[in-house]
Formats: C-alpha cells, structure tokens, sequence
C-alpha cells in the first residue's frame, strides 16, 4: 500500500456527506453489516491488544469475545455518534472489556492476581503483513492498522474485469503505462482509463466505509485526512 500522489490521490476534493446517521453501527444486527465492521475493526484491535502484552492466541481470543458481548448486549446500537467517532467509542468498550477479561482471567489462573505476560512479542508481529514496532504506542498502532485494514477491506470490494483490476494494482506500484500494457494485454489508454475508473471506485468505497462511522461532514472530512495520513 502506498499514499497516492496529488495526481492520483483517491480522495479527490469533495467527499461529501450524506447522511448524519452511524449506518453501519445502527444497522448492527444486520448480519451484512456486521460483517463489514469486523472485516475493517478486528485487525486494528487485536493490534492493540498485541501492544498491552498479549500473545497471539488470546488476542485474537479476547478480541472474539468482545465482538460476541457487544453483538448479545446491543451494545453498537445503541452507540451515540454525538460523543465522538466510531474508533474512540470502540477502543474505550475494548479497554473496559479488557480490564474485566483480564480479571477474570487471573481469578481463573491458580494463585490469581498473577498477570498475563506474551513470551514472543519482543520479536515484533508480521501477522497478516503489519509489522507492531515494540515502540509504538497502542492507539498508534491501532489507527495505523486501522487504515490498512480500511485500504485492503476496499481494495476486496472492488469490481471489474481482472485485466482492468491487475493494470490498477500495478499503477499502485508505481508501474508505467507501458509496463502495464505489456504484463496486462490493455492498450495504453484501455489502461488509463480502468485505472481512472477504478480510482473513483475506490474512492467511493473507502468514503462510503468512513461515512458509515461518523455523524457529520465536519467528521467525515476529518477522518478521511487521518486516512490518508496513516497511509505508508
């Protein structure tokens, strides 16, 4: 993933808003929507349990268990956009929940009280291709998985022929026109133009994902520039 340039960058000028409503997180208990959530959130919060100490396994485990207390408790729909963005509102749920989790955790240990210590996260973790730097603290890791979550989840929903697809992925690289016509069998302006038709697509789909989890435009802009910043 790299930050496009002010040629191709695919915010444009004008995200507009067009709803003041938290859809995705008011429509919680549509299974589709939920999907969706997880799809972009559940990296960046394992992130961020990974950054506290935990290992691999029961970061993912308590990461599960947080999604199931918030879907059996209703807890997404009744979120209030009023109170800030959808990141904050899920990180502050996630460190209640950790602190409860891990209380019940040491009861369960025998002695108690003994705390949760990761033997293998001094060697950094690769999983699913995002390096967690030791230094870093959780809320930076968090936001930055978060945008790399957001980007891959968008990159998937794209639609189109696979020629078109793949001469998008390469000018993402960097790739000429020429290089791209070669490796793809697209004329030169055939791929000029998937590639420009393909940069609104994704535009549309990121600015549709970041709409979805905040309640006014003033927000949406906001976000849409973290987004952009977080990007490598």
């Amino acid at each position: 993933m790299r930050k496009m340039d002010a040629d191709t960058k695919i915010m444009g000028d004008d995200p507009r808003f067009k709803t003041t409503r938290w859809n995705l997180v008011q429509a919680s208990r549509d299974m589709k929507a939920l999907e969706s959530l997880v799809a972009i959130y559940w990296k960046p919060l394992y992130f961020f349990i990974r950054q506290h100490g935990y290992d691999n396994e029961t970061a993912k485990d308590i990461v599960q268990e947080f999604f199931s207390m918030m879907i059996e408790r209703s807890v997404l729909a009744k979120a209030d956009p009023a109170r800030g963005r959808f990141r904050t509102f899920l990180l502050t749920a996630l460190s209640n929940f950790m602190k409860d989790w891990s209380k019940a955790a040491s009861r369960q240990k025998r002695g108690g009280g003994q705390p949760i210590v990761s033997l293998d996260f001094a060697r950094g973790d690769r999983e699913f291709g995002i390096e967690v730097a030791r230094g870093d603290s959780p809320q930076t890791v968090l936001n930055r998985t978060w945008a790399r979550s957001l980007w891959e989840q968008s990159m998937s929903e794209l639609k189109g022929d696979a020629a078109h697809l793949e001469a998008f992925k390469l000018h993402l690289e960097n790739v000429d026109y020429a290089t791209i016509s070669t490796k793809t069998g697209l004329s030169e302006s055939a791929a000029k133009s998937a590639v420009h038709r393909l940069k609104g697509q994704l535009r549309d789909i990121i600015v549709g994902h970041i709409r979805e989890t905040v309640s006014n435009e003033a927000e949406l802009t906001a976000e849409v520039a973290e987004f952009m910043a977080l990007l490598p």
